[in-house]
């Protein structure tokens, strides 16, 4: 835990253990804690300033997480950077010298958190040199390398168990509290049980608050030429996924425009606060929120329809978002002209004080370098097993996982169960993240699915008597040419010889690192978002009516479309939050609101009064029958959409979030007064 320095108000210091939970709160009273209080950064502003004391005072360097190697070079040494990631093309002090205008913006974003249903929670149990842990975790096959590596054990000897999970989102991934549970079972010699409550997850993992500077140049007519961006990123007080989140967020941070000359510089900054690391968007939710603001100033400095600057701007299905990664793969135009139709953009507002606002983004998914494997297994009866690494965690995996084995083999969904995902014997995958499941997992499943095909066909060529390519697979049976068709068990009884045996499929996906793509990696799909709403502002009281939300999402096919909307509609939800109330407040290096009466979460009083979420289905995607990964998109319009309108309807421009009431009523005040 915490050795000889504590860096942010909520480090782990010591762990009590007892029988029961009333025990360990007396035992409490008995922890004594001396402490000498040292001076703190816990802004961006206040950690890289001249001479800031060092959140950590030795120097890392470089890295590796996953298979890539991230850091900050060494003229960073001594300061609070950890991590850099820069990219480039052109020249970009030359676009800038050949655009007739060049406008600069800083956008800010709060630092929040998950909020997931089910805080973190784990049972760790040591027994001689193996350890079982079973926990709520989104990555099981990267904790258990991590624990094995702290406790010195062979993989072999560490099992991670992950039943359901009350939601993720990204602060479930990689370690948070298992080791300290573990230590304790190795202490103890018995099963040991951790759960957080909600105000210590507060004080585990959030999303980064970050600083976006972006300045363009332009010509008159419209078109983008040049741009530069600065990004920082406030990791906290260790970095957990923060220089990779660092890197998605630099590179995701041009957006779906084509711009000739560009310079990225990111910067991922320790300071003394809660830890930051993974969460639903990865980097992309800051920098969409700055580019797409900035792309309506834009258009409002040159007296351009908002809508009419984007398409003259767009990047066309098939161009290349960097040279060597995968071009865009949908086309960007049809979205948003489906989200202006939806808002019947042309038309002037009925009501004062009422605005509209749109928006697009886009994000590299599939993760940056992916492996994940997958294995199905047919039983003598015909019926099968799903073994999958993908973590259920509300996303309806398991639903959409076994769909693609059901129209693979011709059976109904209720002959497919999934197996408990246990380390020991399900397949290896890296992690459930980056909408990479349906995709990348979806790819193994089918495989694998596709596996047991072939040997069940192999097996029916024998048992029947019949070639190999006249037989088929329909409705649970195998059908040949002129004879009569036969379940499945019979097959596999027939071919083993009795009522025993099963056939074993398997499926593998592994993404292909190449040094010609930025990121050492291609991504595997675009992820796309497309938002619009309309609001209402009381000018009396600054509160922001949200009358209208409109989002669309290319899916390239819906495995399941239910659950697809679903995903969507929850994507804006969490927009909501960050957009109009969520901030973790800190005062004097302390968390002020670490709970959920004091820190406000969108409920279903704050749904938009019209709500809507359309499918785009163009089987562009590279999964199973077209289909691509979706669920983050969604929330990526949201803040500069609702900002846009809320400009429109009063005149004001906020560039941090949350847009509270409070803040909209002072703005409201100050422009009047002036």
């Amino acid at each position: 835990m915490a050795m000889d320095k504590v860096r942010y108000a909520g480090d782990p210091v010591a762990a009590v253990l007892a029988v029961d939970e009333p025990t360990a709160d007396e035992a409490l009273r008995f922890v004594d804690v001396e402490y000498e209080d040292l001076s703190a950064v816990t802004t961006i502003e206040e950690a890289i300033a001249p001479g800031a004391p060092l959140v950590h005072e030795q120097w890392s360097g470089q890295a590796e997480l996953r298979g890539s190697s991230y850091g900050a070079p060494e003229k960073f040494k001594g300061t609070n950077i950890c991590s850099y990631f820069g990219y480039s093309r052109g020249d970009v002090g030359e676009g800038f010298r050949k655009s007739d205008y060049v406008f600069e913006d800083t956008f800010r974003f709060p630092k929040v958190q998950h909020c997931s249903l089910e805080p973190h929670v784990m049972v760790a149990h040591f027994e001689e040199d193996h350890l079982t842990v079973w926990s709520a975790c989104q990555d099981p096959f990267g904790l258990r390398d991590q624990l094995a590596a702290i406790f010195n054990l062979p993989l072999s000897h560490v099992r991670v168990i992950v039943p359901y999970v009350g939601g993720g989102y990204g602060g479930k991934l990689y370690v948070k509290a298992e080791p300290i549970a573990a230590a304790l079972s190795w202490k103890a010699h018995r099963p040991v049980k951790l759960v957080m409550a909600v105000s210590e997850s507060f004080k585990t993992v959030t999303r980064h608050p970050a600083r976006v500077r972006i300045k363009s140049g332009l010509l008159a007519d419209g078109r983008l030429l040049a741009r530069e961006c600065e990004i920082y990123m406030n990791t906290g007080a260790y970095a957990d996924a923060g220089p990779r989140v660092n890197q998605k967020a630099g590179y995701r941070t041009l957006g779906p425009y084509r711009i000739p000359e560009v310079k990225v510089d990111a910067y991922c900054v320790y300071t003394n606060t809660v830890p930051a690391g993974a969460f639903r968007g990865f980097g992309a939710v800051q920098v969409a929120w700055a580019y797409e603001s900035h792309t309506d100033l834009l258009a409002e400095r040159l007296g351009m329809d908002p809508l009419e600057f984007r398409l003259k701007n767009l990047l066309k299905k098939g161009e290349p978002y960097t040279p060597g990664d995968t071009p865009v793969d949908c086309d960007l135009k049809e979205g948003l002209l489906k989200v202006a139709k939806a808002l019947d953009w042309k038309r002037e507002p009925s009501k004062p004080n009422t605005g509209k606002g749109l928006s697009l983004c886009m994000k590299d998914a599939g993760g940056t370098f992916k492996i994940a494997g997958a294995t199905v297994k047919m039983a003598s009866d015909g019926s099968v097993v799903l073994l999958t690494g993908t973590v259920e965690i509300g996303q309806g995996s398991r639903t959409a996982l076994s769909q693609v084995v059901a129209e693979e083999l011709s059976l109904d969904l209720n002959q497919i169960s999934v197996a408990q995902l246990d380390t020991d014997v399900t397949p290896y995958d890296v992690s459930t993240s980056a909408s990479s499941s349906m995709t990348v997992m979806g790819l193994a499943v089918q495989r694998a699915a596709q596996d047991v095909k072939k040997q069940l066909l192999g097996a029916a060529s024998k048992v029947l008597d019949k070639k190999f390519a006249a037989l088929t697979l329909k409705d649970g049976k195998v059908h040949s040419r002129g004879g009569k068709a036969v379940p499945y068990g019979k097959i596999i009884t027939g071919y083993f010889g009795s009522k025993a045996g099963e056939i074993i499929g398997r499926g593998l996906y592994r993404d292909v690192k190449t040094k010609r793509a930025a990121l050492g990696s291609t991504t595997t799909f675009w992820e796309v978002g497309w938002g619009g709403a309309e609001v209402e502002v009381d000018r009396e009281t600054g509160a922001i009516h949200l009358h209208k939300y409109v989002s669309v999402a290319d899916v390239g096919k819906a495995i399941n479309p239910v659950q697809c909307e679903g995903q969507d509609e929850g994507g804006v939800v969490f927009g909501l939050g960050h957009t109009l109330f969520e901030q973790m407040v800190y005062e004097d290096g302390q968390l002020l609101n670490p709970n959920l009466v004091d820190y406000r979460v969108p409920t279903f009083r704050d749904l938009p009064k019209e709500f809507s979420s359309a499918l785009i289905e163009n089987q562009n995607g590279p999964g199973p029958f077209g289909s691509k990964g979706m669920g983050e998109g969604g929330l990526l319009p949201v803040a500069s959409a609702i900002a846009d309108a809320i400009s429109k309807a009063v005149g004001i421009r906020f560039y941090d979030l949350p847009i509270t009431p409070e803040k909209v009523w002072r703005a409201l005040r100050e422009k009047a007064r002036r």
